[in-house]
């Protein structure tokens, strides 16, 4: 398990400077690597005692039970799951503390919750969402609304009330990490657990899950879904990619 967080270690070293078709690979090598994490860690699970963390010390389980509806989406019941949004927002407004806790705790269930937390927020927000992204840091490190709205309008020229900052870090960010999540379970599920149905999108050329979430439905194609992905669907509807 050392080696592989070491190996997770040095890619995301690597991944700083990477550009072009290196930053693609080391990017797919570095989910590789977090898929094999999670596996492993699922092998010794116990539970965890969040203290002083929340209102109620409590002791929770990590252990997903997931099922997987005809219409593609998931059910996730009795469990604490990234693939829950309030659950992500419960983890990022705590963040700092149980980062802080976890520290070096190399058998807690919490220091790994973290680290798949903080890889599958990057996937979601740090390049598809930049300003989503700094607003989760600023939050994080303790700044107030009325400092991140500032911060936002410095560097992306974008005002949005302070109101609104509160929404996004509480209900927008956690769904998409949640989202995000979801993806990376479902893609883990049809590789390891089941065989899974997969397509190639004709406009970016990635190879990606025959699924709701990857592909809107087209009842007039011969699988059910557009030829095109839903990131490059939704990159066409906004005029290419944006900040926000």
């Amino acid at each position: 398990m050392r080696e592989l967080r070491n190996a997770i270690e040095q890619v995301k070293t690597e991944l700083e400077n990477a550009t072009g078709r290196r930053r693609a690979l080391l990017l797919k090598q570095k989910i590789e690597l977090s898929k094999d994490q999670y596996v492993l860690k699922k092998c010794f699970h116990k539970p965890i005692y969040m203290v002083n963390t929340i209102k109620s010390a409590t002791s929770i389980t990590l252990e997903d039970h997931i099922t997987i509806n005809p219409d593609g989406s998931l059910d996730v019941e009795g469990t604490f799951s990234l693939l829950k949004p309030d659950h992500v927002s419960a983890l990022l407004c705590n963040y700092s503390k149980l980062k802080e806790d976890s520290w070096g705790k190399f058998n807690s269930d919490i220091y790994y919750t973290l680290l798949d937390l903080e890889h599958v927020t990057d996937a979601a927000l740090e390049e598809k969402h930049p300003l989503y992204y700094k607003l989760l840091i600023y939050k994080i490190d303790g700044k107030s609304n009325n400092e991140i709205q500032s911060l936002l309008f410095e560097e992306f020229n974008v005002k949005h009330s302070v109101e609104y900052i509160s929404s996004l870090w509480r209900n927008k960010i956690p769904k998409l990490i949640a989202a995000e999540a979801k993806k990376e379970w479902l893609e883990w599920h049809y590789t390891h657990e089941e065989q899974g149905k997969w397509k190639r999108c004709s406009r970016c050329g990635q190879i990606k899950l025959a699924h709701p979430l990857f592909f809107s439905k087209n009842n007039t194609s011969k699988d059910g879904f557009y030829s095109i992905c839903k990131e490059c669907r939704n990159s066409k509807n906004k005029g290419g990619k944006t900040h926000e």
